[in-house]
């Protein structure tokens, strides 16, 4: 039996009306999302591009979620980034298959390391809307059958994410998501003026640094901003 689409997103809208701290809803649409579908966790990023500000963690239902959603901020691929760049779901059965590996080789090595097994990502959009995707995770390999289904909860979350984009009394979905990158931000902005390159280059030069070292983004960011790393006395 299907997911009934105005029910879900009377639902996921009522959440959005009766929260009054936009700081715990992404977490509260992902736990209504989970609730919804067969799947053991879900994650949110918002979208935009491919370069800093442009993508974000908004939240996810556990911290496995959290892992998978920032893996892929950190690396800059994965399902999720696929589903957002090919508008249309991004279904990952087994993420030890040989396809996957050859895909997006350093988000499934890392991803292994988690509980893991499934992924299915999904877009956020209606219409010329594009706003993110939402990334569904199982702890078991196999097929997600529901998928008509997960395409109804992902319209519905966009509906309450556009929703509480309106109502946000000038605080915007942007912020919250830049909250929790805000030393990465920060660090691009510096790498870029102590070497002299755009913001977008400065960025792609703190994701190969992270990646390098083992390193997660905010991790090095803070380092940047604490200023125990300058980027001028990295080897270029």
């Amino acid at each position: 039996m299907g997911v009934d689409r105005g029910r879900l997103a009377d639902g996921l809208l009522a959440i959005v009306e009766d929260s009054s701290d936009l700081d715990v809803l992404p977490e509260r649409l992902c736990r209504a999302c989970l609730a919804a579908l067969p799947v053991d966790g879900v994650g949110l990023s918002l979208m935009g591009g491919n370069h800093v500000g442009e993508r974000a963690l908004l939240g996810a239902s556990d911290s496995t979620g959290v892992r998978l959603e920032e893996l892929q901020f950190n690396l800059g691929e994965g399902p999720c980034a696929s589903a957002f760049a090919d508008g249309r779901p991004v279904l990952v059965p087994d993420l030890g298959d040989g396809d996957a590996k050859g895909r997006w080789p350093m988000f499934i090595h890392e991803a292994e390391t988690t509980r893991a097994r499934a992924l299915f990502a999904f877009p956020l959009q209606i219409g010329a809307i594009s706003m993110g995707a939402m990334d569904c995770y199982r702890t078991r390999p196999g097929p997600l059958h529901e998928v008509t289904e997960a395409l109804v909860v992902a319209e519905a979350v966009t509906l309450a994410l556009l929703h509480a984009q309106a109502n946000g009394g000038g605080r915007g979905l942007a912020d919250m998501a830049i909250g929790h990158h805000a030393a990465v931000h920060q660090a691009t902005g510096m790498v870029s003026v102590q070497l002299d390159i755009s913001i977008e280059e400065a960025f792609v030069r703190l994701r190969a640094y992270a990646y390098r070292h083992d390193r997660s983004l905010d991790e090095v960011g803070a380092d940047v901003v604490a200023r125990r790393l300058r980027f001028t006395d990295v080897p270029q």
